[in-house]
């Protein structure tokens, strides 16, 4: 069984996508949410968050949530994390608490409480925006993570958060703390080791319009040059790592993954209506790198084969962001399946989880 952990933001994009999840690609996916922040407040962020899920999760799915980007309340009894945690529990969606470096004995507390009304487990997170992962800090924060939390390495997975890679520089820059980062990861009993990062630019706006631009995937290319580690893969999805608050309606545009590269696809709006949808996705399916029926067509494909024969509207943002994203997840769980599955046949990596004892991990009983 594969685990890949995307770190996705909590936007309404996202969660359609994960509405309409193939069945079949649940077992292989823990999703890594990262609750938006708003004028509203950490409170009321945390409340509208776990609606989103209760709403979007299909059965059986395990997320992993993030709050790293919600300040603390400033009055009032409600703690965002243990809120999130109860309330999902009450639901019956297994969820599992982010953990960072430099969360407060009160963060840490509530994020031992949230993982013990689940499995009692939870994902450690390290680098990210301001910094690389750093081994040696990491070790000599261990002790404090799991006096404050209650929750031990044997109970956590450990994402290295490598954030933005955009060229063949950052790969090599990169490479040798990975490799660094994991051999001293790979000397205590985690879940299970992810190296995540993301390619996406911050801005598409100045990519051509009535075209398709490759866009390479650099992330990608830094896994295929670290997986003799025998490591997990993360990313970002279809979404630039940074977290951004709202903006001008896009053009017409969709992010489409394929095997080395994203093709994003983005078309002049006309006469400030959505129309040229159909245009775009008639140029997508006509593509080179459009799947047709194989098994990685998915409700994303299906989506964009309908407004390519003009038997559906055209949406709007967070229909396209979440077509992208649909695609996205079903092509890298391919993906991983595919490789990990030709690398064990060669007896390159170990077998991984299979779907009982991944069961285990993210919804069993406390032991």
């Amino acid at each position: 069984m594969v685990i890949y952990l995307p770190v996705l933001k909590g936007r309404d994009g996202e969660f359609k996508a994960l509405s309409n999840l193939s069945a079949s690609l649940v077992p292989h996916l823990l999703p890594i949410f990262e609750v938006v922040p708003s004028e509203r407040g950490p409170t009321r962020d945390a409340y509208a968050f776990v609606e989103k899920v209760w709403d979007a999760a299909p059965p059986d799915l395990s997320v992993a949530v993030d709050l790293q980007y919600l300040e603390d309340p400033s009055d009032g009894i409600r703690r965002p994390l243990h809120d999130i945690g109860e309330d999902l529990a009450a639901r019956g969606v297994p969820m599992l608490p982010v953990l960072h470096l430099a969360d407060s004995p009160q963060r840490l507390a509530d994020a031992g409480t949230a993982a013990r009304l689940h499995a009692g487990h939870a994902v450690l997170r390290l680098g990210g925006a301001a910094m690389d992962p750093n081994d040696e800090e990491a070790e000599a924060q261990l002790d404090r993570i799991a006096r404050y939390s209650g929750l031990s390495v044997e109970r956590c997975a450990l994402v290295l958060d490598f954030f933005e890679i955009r060229s063949e520089r950052d790969v090599s820059r990169v490479e040798p703390i990975v490799r660094k980062c994991v051999s001293w990861a790979q000397r205590r009993p985690w879940q299970s080791i992810t190296v995540a990062s993301g390619a996406m630019p911050e801005n598409i706006s100045d990519l051509p319009t009535n075209a398709a631009t490759p866009l390479r995937r650099w992330d990608r290319l830094l896994w295929e040059r670290i997986r003799d580690l025998d490591v997990q893969y993360g990313d970002y999805g279809i979404a630039h790592p940074k977290m951004t608050g709202g903006g001008w309606p896009p053009n017409p545009n969709i992010r489409y993954t394929a095997d080395e590269s994203w093709w994003v696809y983005r078309w002049v709006r006309d006469k400030a209506t959505n129309a040229a949808v159909y245009d775009m996705c008639k140029a997508l399916v006509a593509a080179g790198h459009w799947p047709g029926t194989e098994p990685s067509f998915c409700w994303g494909d299906n989506e964009i084969a309908l407004r390519a024969a003009g038997r559906a509207g055209p949406g709007n943002p967070t229909s396209w962001r979440a077509w992208g994203t649909s695609r996205h997840l079903a092509f890298i769980v391919d993906e991983l399946t595919e490789t990990i599955a030709s690398r064990r046949h060669r007896g390159e990596v170990r077998p991984m989880a299979d779907a009982t004892e991944l069961a285990e991990w993210t919804r069993g009983p406390i032991r």
